[in-house]
């Protein structure tokens, strides 16, 4: 009987600490599935933590106005900035611009004292 994980397993990989980010501060942290590499966001909006991947589901672009910023203004939404579209930060719901109705990809969450784990699977036929 083998004890490695099967590929479809979840793998959980610490990304950061609950006392990096203030409310309204992102971090970008790196996802891999073993075929594909892919970044993801953290994010603190109104005091809870989120996590999607950073990818726009309109043409797969990252959401990033400038690097690591991914809040509208008023620090009300998460904004692409390639065409404007507008997302729920605590659902990754898009609510205005060419993806209404869809969302982004959430990255499950385990916080542990002040640790920030994702869990991420390794299976290769993720979108």
């Amino acid at each position: 009987m083998s004890l490695k994980p099967t590929r479809k397993e979840a793998k959980r990989r610490l990304i950061g600490a609950v006392s990096e980010l203030a409310p309204g501060m992102t971090k970008k942290f790196n996802l891999s599935n073993g075929k594909y590499n892919l970044e993801g966001m953290l994010l603190n909006y109104q005091g809870s933590l989120y996590a999607y991947v950073n990818r726009c589901p309109h043409i797969g672009l990252s959401l990033d106005w400038v690097d690591n910023q991914f809040f509208s203004i008023d620090g009300r939404y998460l904004m692409c900035a390639n065409h404007g579209a507008t997302f729920e930060p605590a659902t990754g719901e898009c609510i205005w611009g060419p993806c209404v109705g869809v969302g982004l990809q959430s990255v499950p969450l385990e916080i542990e004292a002040d640790k920030v784990f994702v869990q991420w699977s390794d299976r290769d036929d993720q979108d």
